[in-house]
């Protein structure tokens, strides 16, 4: 090739390979800074998409393991305004087998209505119990809780129905406001032994219904916590910069750019020639 002082194709070349290695170089050091692989859309536009909806994804579950967790508190709320509601069937059960005594009195027996007829307005106050402002019982469609991301697969929680339960296993007829003649004709021997015996097992049945749902709702947020997991991994793999292979490339990046250097400032000196020529 001649000698020529208009072109010097070779310091052309070795500034292109210093812009190269230059912008190699930095882009390195954004992964290692960043530490992820994929700094900016064109460094991988497809997994870039796929990252974005995994991300998506994850955050959508991580919400619905929180609402899920929140019904089992609703649930576990629930769970002991009906331990509650059960020790009171039992202390009324203790109640009836007291009044059949002999040896009480009139007086005796008329303390046992009282208390028993108190114990009648506190289930019936328990039954206004709400979590959130959300009924816990006496409600026949119950509450819908989404299971998965999608929205479509939903659980529902039962709000126990306490009233229509006790008032089928006894004569509490607790469905009143508990006023006017129930207040004060109520006699806790208005129901048999058996009365308080079914109506606590009404109650143990809705418990057992209650540690079902939990149970079932806890297995969901184990599930949900599995695939939330196993997304992250997955996006990691796409997204998270492999440090010992970036480290090296770097290494790599920093002795082209400082080889290129040199090289393009060599080629800058060829045309030297032509000046002696030139003398």
């Amino acid at each position: 090739m001649g000698i020529s002082i208009n072109t010097n194709v070779a310091s052309s070349r070795a500034s292109n390979y210093l812009a190269a290695n230059h912008a190699n170089l930095q882009k390195s050091l954004d992964r290692l800074s960043s530490g992820r692989r994929i700094t900016q859309p064109a460094d991988d536009a497809g997994g870039l998409a796929v990252s974005m909806k995994l991300e998506h994804t994850g955050k959508v579950l991580r919400a619905t393991t929180h609402n899920l967790a929140n019904a089992v508190s609703l649930l576990q709320t629930q769970d002991g305004v009906l331990k509650s509601i059960g020790d009171i069937v039992s202390r009324m059960g203790e109640l009836r087998a007291m009044h059949a005594d002999v040896t009480k009195n009139t007086t005796d027996k008329g303390n046992y209505n009282s208390e028993f007829r108190d114990l009648v307005g506190q289930i019936t106050q328990l039954r206004t119990t709400k979590f959130n402002d959300k009924a816990l019982f006496d409600v026949t469609n119950g509450l819908n809780v989404v299971l998965d991301e999608f929205g479509t697969n939903v659980f529902t929680i039962d709000q126990a129905l306490v009233k229509t339960d006790l008032d089928a296993e006894t004569t509490l007829n607790i469905s009143s406001s508990f006023t006017g003649a129930l207040a004060t004709t109520a006699s806790v021997a208005g129901n048999t032994y058996q009365d308080y015996t079914d109506a606590l097992e009404a109650i143990a049945e809705l418990r057992a219904t209650n540690g079902g749902q939990v149970r079932r709702l806890n297995y969901q947020i184990a599930n949900l916590e599995t695939q939330i997991t196993n997304l992250s991994a997955a996006n990691g793999r796409i997204m998270d910069v492999d440090i010992a292979q970036e480290s090296a490339n770097l290494a790599r990046q920093q002795v082209l750019v400082q080889a290129s250097a040199a090289m393009t400032a060599q080629a800058n000196t060829s045309n030297d020639v032509a000046l002696m020529l030139l003398q």
